[in-house]
């Protein structure tokens, strides 16, 4: 057997430093009952779908005094500009691009609890952008306005990933996702991160909400994820890893071998074209800098130390009428974990990464007329979560029920999109995505 290289062995030390600062952020043991937090993003176009500037609904937003704007904090950005707005329960900010704005919960006790409060939050939203004659979209993408600098926030961190990543960065102020951070334990980190990754596929499958973009039909169901894990596809920083971890420092080493962006002691933010294990050989187990980098590293299951969750990013932002859909399925994913770990590699056998990886790519392209891994697996994936939900005790497994509809019609958001566009075009397309007032509770 050949000797690792010599820098490999000189920071392995720093990897495993890295990792055991990285583990404490987690609470020592999974708590008792898993809280949960959606971070739900939403499109806001005009009339004929084209991306609007967003922060034209901050003072409407702040009217009811509920509400504080938050700053931006860069050293480059004005103190006067609002990047979002915080209260108590729930909170907006604006993504990447200037068209999409992020509903943000507090840590919830129940799916339930999470959906009266976006429910309220969107409300608010829609009600502020109908006063402007504008829409916001249960969608996973921009159908119109197409990538470019000009929609993209103004913020210093973004300039600087375009800097370092070029156009491939743009797509990113387009896309809109629905993502649940769901609390975890020290002891199972790196389980459920192999295992967040390993479903991906599953979750596009029966999510994926964003063929249509640049006002025309693409090749994809899920155009976010096809079209994004092509962004420094060698460095694997979207979508499921390139292969499972066998612990923490493996993760850590894993993203160090990825370019990097970090804050230097002025303030400043500095992108490379060199890895960030080059700049640990030069700088030791910089810890800041470590959770800087690996912030942009947008895998589809990611470790969340500031709040001690496992963040799930693969699905498109939803119909609003199925909105807590993709919510219900993570975290049902996540409590039946044990049963559906073993249900896939006993299915799929020893290759059963390589085959999920297979599935991933084809899931994106045609949603739920993908051929599946293994027998009939997603319904049976999806019995097994909703037992999962049912032992919770708050009956949040009703949720699951339109993905049941889904994979009896097979058909999800994205092929139904289709569909619409094909019949009525993007006039239709928008009708059909649009959040309406009267969907709202509130």
């Amino acid at each position: 057997m050949n000797a690792p290289p010599a820098t490999d062995i000189a920071l392995a030390p720093i990897f495993a430093e890295l990792a055991e600062r990285f583990a404490a952020g987690f609470p020592v043991q999974r708590p008792a009952v898993r809280t949960v937090g959606r971070e739900a993003e939403f499109p806001i176009v005009s009339t004929t779908g084209q991306a609007i500037d967003a922060r034209r609904l901050w003072q409407s937003l702040l009217v009811d005094g509920t509400l504080e704007p938050e700053y931006g904090a860069g050293a480059n950005e004005q103190r006067n500009f609002i990047v979002g707005l915080k209260g108590p329960d729930y909170s907006y900010a604006l993504e990447v691009g200037l068209g999409t704005v992020e509903i943000s919960t507090r840590p919830c006790r129940t799916l339930f609890e999470i959906h009266e409060l976006m429910d309220e939050a969107m409300a608010r939203l829609v009600s502020a952008a109908a006063r402007a004659s504008w829409r916001v979209l249960g969608y996973g993408i921009q159908p119109v306005s197409p990538p470019s600098l000009r929609i993209m926030s103004p913020k210093q961190r973004y300039l600087s990933l375009y800097r370092a990543m070029g156009d491939p960065w743009l797509w990113y102020t387009v896309t809109a996702s629905d993502q649940l951070h769901v609390a975890i334990g020290r002891d199972e980190m790196v389980e459920m991160l192999n295992y967040g990754s390993l479903v991906t596929p599953i979750i596009i499958a029966l999510c994926g909400n964003s063929p249509i973009y640049a006002g025309k039909e693409s090749r994809y169901c899920s155009a976010r994820e096809g079209v994004m894990a092509a962004i420094r596809a060698n460095e694997h920083r979207h979508g499921m890893l390139a292969r499972p971890m066998a612990s923490l420092a493996d993760f850590v080493e894993s993203i160090s071998q990825s370019t990097y962006l970090i804050v230097d002691a002025g303030g400043q933010i500095v992108p490379s074209s060199q890895p960030f294990t080059r700049y640990l050989a030069e700088h030791g187990a910089d810890y800041p800098a470590f959770l800087y980098h690996e912030h942009y590293v947008w895998n589809s299951a990611r470790l969340r130390a500031a709040y001690g969750t496992l963040e799930i990013r693969p699905a498109c932002q939803q119909p609003w009428s199925e909105t807590m859909a993709v919510s219900a399925l993570n975290l049902g994913l996540i409590e039946a974990m044990p049963e559906i770990c073993m249900l896939i590699r006993t299915e799929l056998g020893d290759s059963y990464w390589t085959a999920m990886q297979t599935y991933h790519q084809q899931a994106i392209r045609f949603g739920l007329d993908a051929p599946q891994p293994g027998s009939d697996l997603l319904a049976r994936v999806l019995a097994l979560a909703e037992a999962a939900l049912a032992r919770r005790g708050f009956g949040e497994q009703e949720l699951l029920a339109p993905l049941w509809r889904r994979l009896d019609r097979r058909q999800n958001p994205a092929q139904r999109a289709r569909v619409v566009f094909r019949h009525d075009g993007m006039i239709g397309m928008l009708s059909h995505a649009a959040i309406r007032p009267e969907q709202l509770r509130r």
